[in-house]
């Protein structure tokens, strides 16, 4: 492991923490324009948030690595990118999905049942192809906010400071970073719900080191958000949905503009989730967290109590007596008479 490899100062891991988050606003900003410029010069504005997205993600991947390069002098065997390819890993970015579609459903079944929650259905060629062009423009952009947030950056910073610290200060920049291009007229609450959202991304990672777990709980979220059903996604109402809907009643319950992200039920369905990603992430913890118990020292062999050897001594079975097979010395068949000779037969005759 890294650590093993070279011990490095907890003040130097804070700073690597610190070169990686600038890394990443800065690689959001060139994503951005590269994107747009590549938009303008070819007219494909249907896709400008695709490339951008794509274009963050590959700038995060090499500048986490070279960072991690420079930082242990190209030593570390460590992975930078939390995302290995081990058996399995298609199954737990599933999982991951199946509690983010779960995590949307709760939160959002409450407005529903109320009547606060009011829609339609449009399905049409266009809508489908920009409901599908949505889906992929999520799937990168969850990934490169796993990538930011519970990444290379994350792994210094619980070296730093502990996981727990750690997983309350990238939280918390989650969320900022979610209502900083469009704050909510109820602030407080969507910090509190982009808090805990994040806490339960940390979860999935402290549970599994991987970010496959959390990517699939980011993406599924997201996706059943704004594409299934059709609600902003923190302030953001641009993605392509199967759904025309919209909800009234007061903000705290629905989080207007700013979707459900702003609604003060969401932080309490989070906090749940943290529950269900503690319980069904058990199998992965065990395998992929304890760590592995490695034989050291002397052999030391402790003679037995004298009381113990005597038991033993006195419960022994008495030897077996083995009967050997015997020759007999005499002949056991009688021979045949033997016939007169012929000498004795003519005496006889005589007499």
């Amino acid at each position: 492991m890294r650590d093993e490899i070279e011990k490095i100062p907890r003040g130097f891991e804070i700073a690597l923490f610190g070169t990686a988050m600038l890394w990443a606003l800065a690689s959001s900003a060139i994503a951005s324009r590269s994107a747009h410029g590549i938009v303008v010069r070819f007219k494909l504005d249907t896709i400008e948030s695709l490339l951008s997205a794509v274009f963050l993600v590959f700038l995060v991947v090499v500048g986490f690595s070279l960072l991690d390069w420079i930082a242990t002098r190209g030593r570390s065997d460590a992975d930078a990118l939390p995302l290995p390819r081990r058996a399995g890993w298609g199954m737990e970015w599933g999982v991951g999905a199946a509690v983010g579609w779960g995590l949307c459903l709760v939160a959002v079944l409450p407005v529903l049942l109320i009547g606060n929650l009011h829609g339609r259905l449009m399905l049409s060629g266009a809508t489908l192809w920009s409901a599908a062009l949505s889906a992929l423009t999520l799937l990168a952009m969850t990934l490169a906010a796993e990538l930011i947030a519970r990444g290379y950056g994350f792994q210094r910073l619980i070296v730093a400071v502990g996981p727990s610290w750690a997983s309350v200060i990238t939280s918390f920049g989650f969320a900022a970073a979610l209502v900083w291009g469009n704050p909510p007229r109820h602030l407080l609450v969507a910090l509190i719900d982009g808090t805990v959202f994040g806490l339960v991304l940390a979860v999935a990672y402290l549970r599994t080191h991987a970010l496959w777990v959390g990517w699939g709980i980011h993406f599924a979220y997201r996706v059943m958000m704004a594409v299934v059903v059709g609600l902003p996604i923190a302030g953001r109402n641009d993605f392509g949905s199967i759904m025309d809907t919209y909800t009234t009643g007061p903000g705290l319950l629905t989080g207007s503009g700013f979707g459900l992200d702003g609604a003060l039920l969401t932080a309490l369905v989070m906090a749940g989730g943290m529950v269900v990603v503690y319980r069904v992430t058990k199998e992965y913890a065990w395998k992929y967290t304890l760590p592995e118990i490695v034989a050291a020292g002397y052999e030391v062999t402790v003679a037995p109590p004298a009381a113990h050897t005597a038991m033993e001594k006195a419960a022994a079975p008495a030897p077996l007596v083995q009967i050997l097979a015997t020759t007999p010395q005499t002949r056991s068949v009688v021979s045949p008479v033997e016939p007169p000779r012929p000498e004795a037969e003519h005496d006889f005759r005589q007499h």
